[in-house]
């Protein structure tokens, strides 16, 4: 046997070792950033169904002041109820600093929705969308007024948009929107 050709072998399995350790380093870093990737989406996406939750809660606030059918201003905004915008007009809500400029005629959510915990900002606008026709009692749709059966009702209905907005700390937003209709 040749014991010199088996020493010159040994450098030769150390450096192909060497090589696969570093590969199987190279796999393990990047199945890490995966993970790490996953956990912040999952994170946001958390994040996002809280946010859309207090938006949910804010909405319903909105439509119970919205049933009481508050004093609607000759024009703009104000505590959270705007005039009837015209048709060519932008509505207020969708300028970009709408709803983090104070005064800008929302209205700031209940107490029990502002919560510490995550940071929330929720606020809403009911926006006047002139009178119109409530459905009749024969109305199978809620969601479809021009459905056969919808027409006819008693007259003077008020019409709103309802927009809320809710953000958390962490960035999450989420506008609503909703049509309400106070017979």
């Amino acid at each position: 046997m040749n014991h010199a050709a088996a020493g010159r072998q040994s450098g030769v399995a150390l450096i192909v070792v060497l090589l696969l350790l570093l590969v199987v380093t190279v796999l393990g870093l990047a199945a890490m950033r995966g993970t790490v990737m996953q956990e912040r989406m999952s994170g946001n996406a958390n994040a996002r169904a809280k946010a859309f939750q207090f938006a949910e809660a804010v909405l319903r606030e909105a439509e119970v002041v919205a049933a009481s059918r508050p004093p609607i201003p000759a024009s703009g905004c104000v505590d959270g109820v705007c005039a009837m915008v015209a048709p060519t007009a932008t509505p207020p809500w969708e300028s970009p600093t709408f709803w983090t400029t104070a005064g800008a005629g929302y209205r700031v959510s209940g107490q029990e929705l502002q919560d510490t915990e995550f940071n929330l900002v929720a606020r809403y606008v009911i926006e006047d969308m002139g009178e119109g026709n409530a459905p009749s009692a024969g109305c199978t749709s809620d969601i479809d007024m021009s459905a056969p059966g919808c027409g006819g009702g008693s007259s003077n209905a008020q019409n709103y948009r309802i927009t809320a907005y809710a953000r958390l700390g962490d960035g999450a937003e989420v506008v609503l929107q909703s049509g309400y209709q106070v017979p």
